[in-house]
């Protein structure tokens, strides 16, 4: 609806002027989208701070999320091994890992919100991020000093990210893969994001069909979607691999032919056809393994099994040794700081993440 004055008519044709008919109305439905929107800068504190209760599954699903190359011993110095990576973690530990049950941490909170003491818009927030997962989205649009628009690789949704920052900083054909969390009309970077040259977009396909095939062996009708939801990590083994700053293209090659040779392998053992203020992101990690590894000592039994499937934990011996540093988003705070995006390779086989992209602000 366009603009209108106060004292012009009102729209609806009551001959009353908008100020005594509609406008009070429009004007509380507006403030309540603004709390709406505002909402994810609190709720996603409280989230993290909520994740004591599931401590228990940090030692499987961190081996997971870092393709075997980091465990709970390791904590104290991952952020040192990987830009953020406390935050990448928590922030996938959140929205996609699940229990016995299949719930994220993110639906048994929304299940059972009562120590997170929540407002009303961060109650009806929260319950619009049970499906929200880490995946890669192309950027098709960007809006400057706004946003950017988004469309799902492996979907046909786009999605509108308020953000400003962003989009000072992102380019059109350019990947990211992350959380995008609604509120109201829109949807914003939660947690940390990875910031990806275009030249990626191909490999990325590649590798993601490997993993959806292994998954049909045991699902036939498996979709992409439902990889996403059950193996959202190996968009961070694909991340893992990505060089920094100086290309080199056979990282990628490797991890994806390694990929494909070791789901093979594993699908015929199998019997399968084998087809083609608030604390840091570290602080809240190291106390979620530190509750962990006292409970271990108490019943003496410090094995925890994955719930990822065979197939998925062959995956996890894939070498991938870049130990690549990119630039990440902040939580869904605005982003501040930040360099312009580096120059893309005009290598199609090379891909990067870009160095320093945008850095967002510190906690």
């Amino acid at each position: 609806m366009p603009n209108v004055g106060r004292n012009d008519p009102c729209p609806c044709g009551s001959g009353k002027k908008y100020k005594q008919c509609h406008g009070p109305i429009d004007a509380e439905r507006a403030a309540a989208q603004r709390k709406i929107k505002q909402a994810p800068d609190t709720l996603w504190p409280k989230i993290m701070d909520s994740l004591d209760r599931f401590g228990t599954a940090v030692p499987a699903t961190l081996s997971t999320f870092w393709n075997g190359a980091y465990s709970t011993s390791d904590i104290q110095d991952l952020d040192q091994h990987e830009d953020r990576g406390s935050e990448r973690f928590l922030t996938w530990f959140a929205f996609d890992t699940h229990n016995e049950e299949g719930q994220t941490p993110i639906q048994q909170l929304i299940a059972d919100p009562s120590d997170l003491e929540l407002t009303d818009a961060e109650k009806q927030v929260l319950t619009g991020w049970a499906s929200v997962r880490l995946q890669p989205y192309e950027i098709v649009e960007v809006r400057k000093g706004q946003g950017i628009r988004l469309r799902q690789l492996f979907g046909e949704a786009e999605l509108y990210v308020e953000d400003q920052a962003a989009a000072k900083r992102l380019q059109v054909g350019e990947v990211l893969i992350a959380h995008l969390a609604p509120a109201a009309d829109v949807y914003f970077i939660t947690g940390a994001a990875a910031h990806l040259t275009p030249d990626t977009v191909e490999k990325l396909r590649e590798f993601a069909e490997i993993h959806l095939q292994d998954l049909q062996q045991s699902q036939p009708d498996a979709t992409y979607e439902d990889l996403i939801q059950a193996r959202s990590h190996i968009f961070n083994h694909f991340v893992m691999a990505l060089p920094r700053e100086e290309q080199d293209g056979n990282k990628v090659n490797e991890l994806v032919a390694q990929t494909r040779a070791t789901l093979n392998v594993t699908a015929a053992q199998m019997g399968f056809n084998s087809g083609s203020s608030q604390p840091s992101a570290k602080d809240r990690l190291e106390h979620l393994a530190d509750d962990t590894d006292d409970e271990d000592d108490e019943d003496g039994d410090d094995d925890e099994e994955s719930d990822v499937s065979v197939a998925e934990e062959a995956a996890l011996d894939v070498d991938s040794d870049a130990n690549a540093v990119y630039g990440l988003s902040d939580t869904t705070q605005t982003l501040e700081s930040g360099g312009a995006p580096a120059t893309t390779s005009d290598s199609p086989d090379a891909g990067m993440v870009h160095p320093g992209a945008y850095e967002g602000q510190d906690d």
